[in-house]
């Protein structure tokens, strides 16, 4: 995954830097540079940038596709807390049919803001069916939430949503592990 060029965000850092002092993170010369580089982090994941759009060709057929072990790397949007795993992607194409690569980078600049996995497997199944036209869609993102690993529950899992849409299509369902 390309890392995205240093933003300096001076406001942020000062206010990072403070919120860390009052909460106590002081004294460890390690913590030196933390504001600066949570800061530099956090600008990674600002909201409202357009993702790009699908490259859509003419379709060949209307056999299913499915693209699996798609990694992604989100950001909580009620704690800011990392969730990250991998994508299974199946649809049935209409007249035209996504370019292989632009769907992985379809769902790394969806995940790239503050998200709920949830909306982000809906997003990604939304884009598929009114760009390409599908006829059926269905994305399964299962993903490990630190959010519930490190805060409220205080236990490891792996969260599995699903979003189906356009047609029922038992391939599509079977092909993201509901069938």
């Amino acid at each position: 995954m390309s890392k995205a060029p240093s933003r300096r965000v001076p406001e942020a850092e000062e206010h990072l830097a403070a919120a860390l002092r009052a909460l106590g993170f002081v004294g460890d010369p390690e913590l030196d540079d933390a504001p600066a580089r949570l800061a530099d982090w956090l600008s990674e994941f600002r909201p409202g940038a357009q993702p790009s759009p699908l490259s859509l060709f003419d379709a060949p057929g209307q056999d299913l596709v499915c693209l699996r072990g798609l990694p992604f790397y989100s950001l909580c949007a009620h704690h800011l807390l990392p969730f990250f795993g991998e994508a299974t992607v199946a649809y049935v194409p209409g007249a035209k049919v996504a370019g292989l690569g632009s769907v992985p980078r379809l769902l790394r600049e969806l995940a790239r803001r503050p998200q709920l996995q949830e909306r982000l497997g809906a997003q990604l199944a939304d884009a598929l069916l009114t760009e390409a036209g599908a006829i059926a869609v269905g994305v399964r993102l299962e993903a490990r939430q630190l959010c519930m690993e490190l805060r409220g529950a205080e236990s490891p899992g792996l969260i599995i949503t699903t979003a189906l849409r356009g047609q029922a299509h038992p391939a599509v369902a079977r092909a993201i592990g509901l069938g």
